[in-house]
């Protein structure tokens, strides 16, 4: 495409749009038994590029809380983000960021989260980031892949958040799948998939899927006692304005939340996390 150069008759040719600079991020774990105390220890930590991971001194809970950080600030179209984590034979690993992540609008293309986590036999393994902001225009897909041992036992809990309310955002028009597979003893047990694709206000609008609700969540909880755990967890679902639901089947506990806002989803989450971890991570709160 030519254009006219102003004040002149010559044409300047408009060109290739240029090539933007895009970041990664690749972030590996693994845990070990500590031969001082017989706790949780770090056995690899290895980062790349804008992953970066921090581990508190100060933790309220067992074993070994690992702060996930982003130092880009946010991800967009072409950003690619690898985390692989492994909490070995009777050892505790929570994973957990810094913030919350923002998913800014993306020019062409999407970004692209990759999870792998594996917990070995006695180990407890806890995946509970911060929320997902999806901004206007904003272009995500994750995959989650978990493996554990069927004496090990999981929380896994992703809240995802659509534009910020109190700053008067909305999320017309985006893009956000989530891929999940979670596997006990190497059998599929739990599978699931989630796709907001374009007029994503208008579809989650629905009433089959979001009802004009601008936040939600999907907690799983692997454990011997999940099953035990359904009424207590229930009876917590006490906020009328959140649309709330758990089911509990062969050793697991799936939770969904809907809520209309961030503040009473993130408050929902914080209490059903406390009930299942009986703790959550400290970044949480500051």
């Amino acid at each position: 495409m030519d254009a006219k150069a102003p004040g002149g008759d010559a044409t300047i040719s408009a060109g290739p749009r240029p090539r933007l600079e895009r970041v990664s991020g690749r972030l590996q774990l693994r845990t070990k038994r500590s031969d001082a105390d017989g706790g949780t220890a770090i056995d690899q930590s290895r980062q790349e590029g804008s992953f970066k991971v921090r581990y508190p001194r100060l933790y309220d809970g067992a074993g070994l809380e690992a702060v996930v950080l982003n130092t880009a600030g946010g991800v967009t179209d072409g950003d690619r983000f690898a985390l692989q984590a492994t909490a070995v034979a009777d050892t505790h690993l929570t994973l957990t960021t810094q913030a919350a992540e923002r998913v800014y609008r993306a020019l062409d293309g999407e970004a692209r989260l990759d999870v792998r986590l594996a917990a070995e036999a006695g180990a407890t393994l806890f995946w509970l980031p911060q929320e997902t902001i999806l901004y206007d225009g904003g272009r995500l897909a994750r995959s989650f892949d978990i493996s554990f041992h069927p004496s090990a036992r999981i929380l896994l809990c992703e809240m995802v958040v659509l534009g910020r309310t109190a700053h008067g955002e909305t999320v017309r028009e985006g893009l956000l799948t989530d891929r999940w597979r979670v596997r006990r003893g190497g059998a599929l047990v739990y599978a699931d998939a989630l796709r907001l694709d374009g007029a994503i206000a208008e579809r989650a609008g629905g009433p089959a899927t979001l009802s004009g609700a601008r936040a939600f969540a999907s907690l799983v909880w692997v454990a011997p006692d999940a099953e035990e755990r359904l009424d207590a967890l229930r009876a917590l679902f006490d906020d009328p304005a959140m649309t709330a639901g758990a089911s509990a089947w062969d050793g697991m506990l799936a939770i969904r939340l809907v809520a209309a806002d961030a503040a009473r989803l993130r408050a929902m989450v914080t209490a059903l996390v406390a009930h299942l971890a009986g703790t959550v991570p400290r970044v949480w709160a500051i």
